[in-house]
């Protein structure tokens, strides 16, 4: 090797010129980091599969970071900072999109679980027993009016007869069919589910025909304190408790 300083000609690897005593300077190659390139492909190539459900944007994001540390502490000697920080952005944003999924499905799966208990609950076939020592204390009448211009369309049934109502005896569902003959008619049922405060619950449930062919079932909780209560209305039909005079 020759010296800049003087051109002398000296030893390979030589620390100081044998001719003017000049030092040689010797610097370390600069590399990129591969840990940060790693990081970024890693989090960019794992995200249709959601990173693996995690794992592997975990994973990038560890050695993005520990990429990052170690070329800020090269000296200049390693390079790819960008890459390492392409790599924590995307894995950190990829994370954030997982847990919302996450957080999503679970809050889905909640509704849908509450859903269903009150459907089970509320299902005609079901027939729970009274809480102990509960009775209805308010009667009223269950009325369906389909056509306020005909009043033979209309229907009426109490809400319980005192004989249904016995010791150990499971909740009677009671229930009633009405309806004009030129259409499908409209079943109701109902049953006691017990007292709040001064007040009874009854579980209904309504089927409603909504066209040729097909009909519409829903649930409904009512607390029924002896006061005149809509249970269903629409266009064509009301279906409402009236206190028994």
């Amino acid at each position: 090797m020759y010296c800049q300083k003087c051109g002398a000609e000296n030893l390979e690897n030589a620390a100081i010129c044998q001719s003017c005593g000049g030092v040689f300077v010797y610097s370390k190659p600069i590399r990129t980091s591969g840990m940060a390139i790693t990081s970024m492909i890693l989090s960019i190539s794992s995200f249709p599969l959601l990173g693996v459900f995690g794992v592997v944007w975990i994973i990038s994001l560890v050695f993005g970071i520990i990429a990052l540390n170690r070329i800020n502490r090269s000296g200049g000697q390693l390079r790819g900072k960008s890459f390492a920080i392409s790599g924590i952005a995307t894995s950190s944003a990829g994370l954030a999109v997982l847990l919302t999924v996450i957080g999503v499905l679970l809050f889905i799966n909640s509704a849908t679980t509450i859903s269903l208990h009150k459907k089970l609950k509320m299902h005609s076939g079901i027939v729970s027993p009274i809480p102990a020592g509960e009775k209805p204390a308010v009667n009223g009448w269950i009325c369906i009016v389909n056509d306020k211009a005909n009043p033979a369309d209309n229907c009426a049934e109490a809400l319980f007869t005192p004989e249904q109502f016995k010791a150990n005896d499971l909740a009677i569902t009671m229930g009633m069919t009405c309806g004009p003959k030129e259409r499908a008619p409209v079943e109701i049922k109902w049953q006691f589910a017990g007292k709040k405060e001064n007040a009874d619950m009854y579980n209904f449930t309504i089927t409603v025909p909504i066209g040729q062919n097909a009909v519409s079932t829903s649930s409904k909780t009512i607390i029924y304190d002896g006061k005149e209560q809509v249970v269903f209305e629409d266009k064509q039909l009301k279906i409402y408790i009236k206190p028994e005079k």
